[in-house]
């Protein structure tokens, strides 16, 4: 139970630092790309930008923080049920049921996309 909500701190920690850092260089990017220059360097500089964002795949870095975001919040839910379980088994039931239930939402809102292409919903797990 200690390692599971261990774990889950230290990704959420991770996710901390990793969000910060997302908005400092969205922030850099911005602060270089609006600069007080021509419009022809500004697309010259935004485009050079672009490869990088592209080259360094910081989409992906994005959709992986999401990702683990969310895979800490299911590791501190397992442990919290392991935990309840062996305090009060009405009370884990009532939470295991609640859980039990946003985690099939959760699932179906990740294999929508999957098995329908105009679906709305997406998850980073999609």
């Amino acid at each position: 139970v200690h390692a599971l909500w261990s774990l889950s701190l230290v990704i959420n920690l991770a996710c901390i630092l990793f969000a910060s850092l997302l908005q400092q260089w969205a922030r850099r990017y911005l602060h270089i790309t609006q600069g007080l220059r021509t419009p022809q360097q500004r697309v010259r500089i935004r485009e050079l930008m672009v490869q990088g964002v592209e080259k360094y795949h910081l989409p992906w870095v994005a959709s992986a923080l999401h990702a683990l975001f969310h895979v800490s919040i299911f590791v501190f839910l397992a442990g919290y049920m392991m935990s309840l379980s062996n305090i009060n088994y009405v009370v884990f039931m009532a939470i295991f049921t609640c859980v039990a239930a946003c985690a099939t939402l959760y699932l179906c809102f990740s294999l929508s996309p999957i098995l329908c292409q105009d679906s709305p919903y997406y998850t980073p797990l999609s």
